[in-house]
């Protein structure tokens, strides 16, 4: 999606923006008040009387006066209280039937009813026709009591849509990514944000009048007609944009320089509770589950990957072991019953032969990978431990299991109220008030290994943030840009994921010898993503011993932005939405732009949005992303490859915004499958892989 940065007191634009410019040459854009937000928010009251016999108040604020509320053999009446006082200037309705409506204000509830006071009677028995928008001017209208009421001499009411009409006055324009910062001979993209008074932001709307750029120093930068900055020489300039008309403008000092890096985050430090599913196997020599079978110390494992993460996070992020649980107790469980130190002993002492064995019923390995028996009950450990406790009250942050083979667990695993997608279905679990990451590593393997875990961790906790994952967008969100691989944008590869480094062809190309352009290094200056490349293979992050995933690991974190500040909405710091997602967005949502004090922005997508389902390929579980800018009876629903139904996973009414849907498709055969999102206007399909 695109970062639309607009709005905080008012509506997202409307489709039809009427733009013009006053005497003080400010742009005026006429937009609706967002009733539908502040219902949703409970900074307006709505009461009907009487109420709805069709539909809900959602329908008369959803912008589409296709979609009616009514009333039956009475007049109605909507009373509308804002916590804070609302500004309008016009007030529209469309009726689906014929009749008469009325409009009054005041200031408090008593001078509403009484008629007294500050009470206005703005529009009085005005008739409307059916099918037929009508709008009247009111002069500029301040109130925290709006009522409405419309009388039908067929006593039926179709209400299709109410609109309070209000404005804006942008001042300014605000330029963007800041510090603005070139190197010579290369080119920053500059963005624009309009402003107004109070320094909210919206989004500028060049579709209706373009905006004009320059340069004071044109020998030391140039500005394209697109706001493309390119850097000539060493020293500083003045970039200029307007209006077409001049109405308003902004202005920012930019730089040519050699070289730069954006400005670190505070370290951060996450408090790790470390519990060890290693108990002593062998009584006789007194020896753990990993000394058996000669596999690392998962202390000394859980000490290489600490300081990994110091190293690739740059110190931005410290994880510390608070508390380290080394007992008998398992959590693994075979079909319904937990392992107890006899079930483990069989199953773990080599001479059994019972754990490895895909091919072979009765192995611990067949029981997990073929007949999916095997499982690890978390929700029983966070009881035990207590760990829900813990974690609402910031005793710790999250959790590190290190476990044996075939234990059950997932690489990560989100926990509690709002938890999504973690490279796992999310878990609920009632006692908890925070969300809760949970770390599942098997000390069979090696460090490298558990950075890979937490790299799919990474990848679900930024894909969330950013709505979307499509590396072949034409317009890439910050994350798509991040993740592109040669193989897929031929010479316009960044960092690449998890399992594909910038040239790889295949999962786990880590050791690729090939080279290929990347833009890897411009991210040491995010959100200022210069167009600077060069050439990188697998020697870019080669590590002593050639273990080349390891190395991969460490310098793809290293890479993720760990920097001070916000950009279109998302903290600079992507680390503080892996560790701990909930205080991020709060950051983010509190954090101004640089130099504009107060600034805000709207959570509301603008446009209808379907998302590719993640994962994908998938086994048994996806997540499927979409956005509404208004709230909409929808319907998502699974059909085969011969236009069959399969499955209908939603069928109800949605608020506006950004949703997320968890499916399980373990009931279904392997195979090619389409799910279509259909909303009473648009109708989007994409496709989606089971694979089991």
């Amino acid at each position: 999606m695109k970062y639309l940065l607009s709005v905080c007191r008012l509506t997202v634009f409307s489709l039809l923006v009427v733009l013009t410019t006053n005497l003080q040459a400010d742009m005026i854009l006429q937009r609706p008040v967002d009733v539908l937000n502040g219902l949703n928010n409970g900074t307006i009251q709505a009461t009907v009387t009487p109420a709805f016999s069709m539909n809900t108040i959602n329908n008369v604020f959803d912008g589409n006066n296709y979609t009616m509320a009514g009333v039956q053999s009475q007049d109605l009446i909507i009373t509308l209280a804002f916590t804070d006082t609302v500004n309008f200037k016009r007030s529209k309705v469309y009726f689906w039937s014929q009749g008469v409506w009325s409009l009054e204000t005041a200031m408090t509830e008593s001078d509403l009813n009484s008629g007294t006071g500050s009470y206005q009677l703005l529009v009085n028995q005005r008739s409307y026709s059916a099918f037929a928008a009508d709008s009247v001017d009111l002069g500029n209208q301040l109130a925290l009591y709006v009522r409405f009421k419309a009388h039908d001499p067929q006593t039926t009411i179709y209400l299709g849509e109410w609109e309070l009409g209000g404005e804006v006055a942008l001042t300014s324009l605000y330029i963007y990514p800041r510090p603005v910062k070139v190197i010579p001979g290369t080119t920053l993209q500059l963005k624009v944000v309009a402003l107004d008074a109070e320094n909210n932001t919206y989004e500028y709307p060049a579709e209706i009048e373009p905006l004009v750029w320059s340069s004071s120093q044109g020998s030391v930068a140039t500005v394209g007609e697109e706001g493309d900055l390119t850097g000539i020489s060493l020293g500083t300039t003045t970039v200029n944009v307007r209006s077409l008309s001049g109405s308003v403008s902004g202005s920012v000092l930019a730089e040519v320089v050699n070289d730069f890096t954006s400005v670190k985050a505070p370290t951060k430090t996450v408090k790790v509770a470390l519990v060890l599913q290693n108990p002593v196997i062998d009584s006789v020599n007194n020896r753990r589950i990993h000394q058996v079978w000669n596999w690392a110390n998962p202390v000394t494992l859980v000490q290489e990957i600490i300081e990994d993460f110091r190293y690739a996070s740059h110190n931005v992020i410290d994880f510390q072991i608070v508390e380290t649980i080394d007992d008998d107790q398992i959590f693994t469980m075979i079909d319904s019953t937990f392992m107890t130190m006899d079930t483990l002993i069989y199953y773990l002492t080599p001479s059994n032969a019972k754990l490895y064995g895909r091919s072979t019923p009765g192995t611990m390995q067949y029981m997990a990978e073929i007949e999916g028996r095997i499982r690890f009950n978390y929700n029983a450990m966070v009881d035990y431990y207590d760990f829900d406790t813990k974690r609402n009250n910031g005793t710790i942050d999250e959790i590190w299991v290190y476990t044996f083979p075939f234990g059950g667990m997932y690489e990560s695993q989100l926990m509690g109220p709002g938890a999504f997608w973690y490279n796992s279905p999310p878990l609920a679990h009632p006692g908890l008030n925070k969300l809760l990451s949970v770390m599942g590593w098997n000390y069979e393997r090696g460090v490298a290994e558990a950075l890979h875990s937490v790299g799919h961790r990474a990848e679900s906790a930024i894909r969330y943030v950013y709505g979307r994952w499509e590396v072949t967008n034409p317009d890439p969100n910050p994350w798509e840009l991040f993740t592109r691989i040669d193989m897929v944008v031929p010479g316009g590869a960044h960092i690449g994921n998890i399992h594909f480094p910038p040239n790889g062809t295949s999962d786990y190309d880590y050791a690729n010898t090939n080279y290929v352009q990347t833009y890897a290094d411009n991210w040491k200056r995010y959100p200022v993503l210069l167009d600077q490349t060069r050439t990188v293979n697998r020697s870019e992050w080669s590590y002593p011993g050639g273990d080349y995933q390891r190395g991969f690991m460490r310098w793809w974190f290293g890479h993720l932005p760990y920097f001070e500040g916000v950009y279109e909405g998302v903290l600079n710091n992507w680390w503080h939405y892996i560790v701990d997602y909930e205080e991020a967005v709060a950051l983010a949502a509190s954090t101004p732009w640089v130099g504009i004090e107060g600034a805000s922005k709207s959570s509301l997508p603008h446009n209808f949005r379907l998302d590719q389902n993640y994962p994908n390929p998938f086994n048994p579980s996806t997540t499927f992303s979409f956005s509404l800018p208004r709230a909409e009876n929808i319907t998502l629903k699974i059909y085969d490859v011969l236009g069959r139904l399969v499955e209908t996973v939603v069928d109800k009414k949605m608020t506006a915004g950004n949703h997320q849907i968890n499916f399980n498709a373990s009931h279904l055969a392997s195979g090619l499958y389409f799910y279509q999102l259909n909303t009473t206007d648009f109708s989007l399909s994409r496709k989606m892989l089971l694979v089991k």
